[in-house]
């Protein structure tokens, strides 16, 4: 298997992904209206139990922080559920599908440090912006101050 960047994948999410891609082939075999709705709700319910699975730096999405799941990875969500039925729908062997999961949690990574390098310069910017400004109005002091006392002597 490759080597995985951001997703620590568990038994579990492997055995969730095979029940699920085994619904999608299983569906093929029914005929009966109310099978095909049940299996619908199980496909969804399945596909839901592998995202919430993902584990990133030893957090599950499910127990994840709502807030750091919302600045990490709710702008993929739709993408990671995509994948997801993508996969298991055409049959992507497991090892395969956690790469690809492992590329997309990549991209959701490079963008939060993006993010972060953006602030730390903005933060930078500010704090020389800060001392100029400082600077300046110590300068301004020294030159009154002297004004002061050449109008004093």
């Amino acid at each position: 298997m490759e080597e995985l960047k951001y997703l620590n994948p568990t038994q579990l999410l492997e055995k969730i992904y095979d029940t699920l891609c085994s619904e999608y082939e299983d569906e093929a075999h029914y005929d009966n209206e109310k099978d095909k709705q049940d299996i619908e709700v199980t496909k969804r319910r399945l596909t839901k139990k592998v995202f919430n699975e993902f584990v990133v730096d030893d957090e599950y999405f499910l127990t994840m922080d709502s807030k750091t799941f919302k600045e990490r990875y709710h702008l993929y969500e739709k993408d990671l559920l995509k994948m997801i039925t993508g996969c298991s729908e055409n049959g992507v062997p497991y090892g395969k599908f956690i790469v690809i999961i492992d590329d997309l949690l990549a991209s959701a990574n490079h963008r939060l440090n993006a993010f972060e390098q953006l602030n730390e310069e903005i933060t930078r910017i500010k704090a020389e912006k800060e001392q100029e400004e400082d600077a300046e109005q110590g300068a301004e002091e020294v030159i009154e101050a002297e004004e002061s006392e050449e109008e004093e002597g």
